[in-house]
């Protein structure tokens, strides 16, 4: 006789009152691998989210020209100022000689009146400014700390000295800057020329910032810059990828740490195996009542997949709540060790991938040990006997094989690059294999030594 879905989950739920100690080692699995899925895609998200948002102020503007090794034309020039407010900087690696002729290489960059167009550029002490004065300098703390100088000391670079006027607290374009050698010091364009550092075959690179008029699309002015000048070699970046190596580095880190989190949860997987052997063994009277009353194999499935689900379920909703709010304690803990602080919101679609990875692993390794239990026959229960050459039927193959399928579809489609996450699969499922066919030798061996006399 078989039950419906709806009499097998009363059954279920009144045997569940309170007696779930044999399951409690797949709600563990299973909370700490949903946990770290969610608080890595979650953190991913919000940091993604937060670099899409502060676009403007990471970049500097609606839109930045980069050119390398020379500094634009008039006629250049000109077609930026038509579109916007353009702010001009230069940057370069130069070295800077502190007071006692210490040295040491920094990062000298060189902003107009106009900077920044977006954001607060604010000096130790919260005192917001724009570009220092001529003749004057903003520092780094590290190059204060490391040429032991300090407001009102003088700092060289090249030919130029300039005086030290404060402290960076906060340079609005940081992060978009990219990668530096060196610490930052901020000067005047107008003091630029005095350090000759500017000479034919220095490196250095003069961006262009541009803040356009409300209601302007950054991606049609970019267009238009790029026909107008085919071949100035520009690099031409806007506000929705403002950090655009940030950006890569965080997804594909992201990425990967997703990967490692569900290779941690496939082998949690066998623990949840484990969990649920062990707690059908404890089961074995209850299920051969069932069957000595009348009860078929499809029942005696459904009603523990049903609590082996409804114990899933609860541990994969307290993993989504720990991962959800992870990038909040991350935040608080390595803030500073973090490219930008993540958005505080909730993301849904790591949660509910995560989630999707949790039930289909809990399937995975649930159907092995339901069918093992429901394919033995009352008496064989009754007298605690389990068959050793029970097989999966063909409907647990399916069952198992159609959820690897969906893990594996799922890994692949979710991810930034598929490829990566194919080959990265592909390369679990031969080391598994490996182990395997190793396991089997070891066995093969072990049973051809000879027996120990003692």
């Amino acid at each position: 006789m078989t039950l419906s879905w709806r009499v097998c989950w009363r059954m279920a739920r009144r045997d569940l009152n309170g007696r779930i100690r044999g399951l409690r080692l797949l709600a563990i699995c299973l909370f700490l691998g949903v946990a770290t899925l969610a608080a890595i895609g979650s953190l991913t998200a919000g940091i993604s989210g937060e670099l899409s948002n502060r676009g403007q102020m990471i970049l500097g503007g609606d839109i930045e020209i980069e050119t390398a090794q020379r500094r634009a034309s008039a006629e250049e020039l000109s077609a930026f100022q038509q579109a916007g407010t353009v702010s001009q900087s230069i940057s370069m690696r130069a070295m800077a000689i502190g007071a006692a002729d210490e040295s040491l290489l920094a990062e000298l960059k060189a902003v107009d009146a106009a900077y920044p167009l977006y954001g607060n550029f604010t000096l130790k002490g919260g005192q917001k400014t724009g570009a220092p004065k001529k003749g004057k300098a903003y520092i780094a703390p590290e190059l204060s700390q490391r040429l032991d100088v300090k407001i009102g000391d003088i700092v060289r670079f090249g030919d130029g000295s300039f005086r030290i006027a404060g402290i960076i607290e906060n340079e609005p374009d940081r992060l978009g800057e990219g990668f530096t050698i060196g610490p930052v010091t901020i000067i005047n364009m107008d003091a630029l020329d005095s350090t000759n550092l500017i000479q034919p075959g220095s490196l250095y690179n003069a961006k262009y910032r541009i803040k356009l008029p409300a209601n302007t699309e950054p991606s049609t002015i970019s267009k238009n810059l790029e026909m107008q000048f085919p071949s100035a070699g520009f690099d031409i970046s806007d506000r929705s990828n403002g950090a655009p190596g940030t950006r890569r580095f965080i997804e594909r880190m992201g990425q990967f740490l997703t990967l490692v989190g569900l290779a941690s949860l496939i082998i949690a997987g066998i623990g949840v195996g484990n969990g649920v052997s062990s707690y059908l063994r404890g089961k074995q009277a209850s299920i051969a009542t069932l069957k000595v009353m009348g009860a078929d194999s499809v029942t005696i499935f459904r009603i523990y997949l049903l609590q082996i689900f409804a114990i899933a379920a609860a541990a994969i909703a307290f993993g989504l709540i720990i991962g959800g709010i992870a990038p909040y304690f991350i935040a608080l803990i390595a803030g500073d060790i973090l490219p930008i602080a993540p958005g505080l919101a909730i993301y849904p679609a790591p949660l509910l991938i995560s989630a999707a990875y949790g039930f289909l692993i809990a399937l995975v390794f649930a159907i092995p040990p339901l069918a093992r239990a429901r394919s033995v026959p009352a008496a064989g229960l009754f007298r605690s006997i389990l068959e050793s050459g029970w097989r999966l039927d063909l409907k647990s193959i399916y069952g198992v094989v159609g959820a690897v399928a969906a893990i594996i579809m799922l890994a692949i489609f979710s991810a930034r690059e598929p490829i990566f996450s194919a080959g990265f699969i592909a390369a679990a499922c031969a080391l598994l294999l490996f182990l395997l066919a190793l396991s089997a030798i070891i066995k093969w061996c072990t049973k051809r030594l000879p027996r120990p006399k003692s």
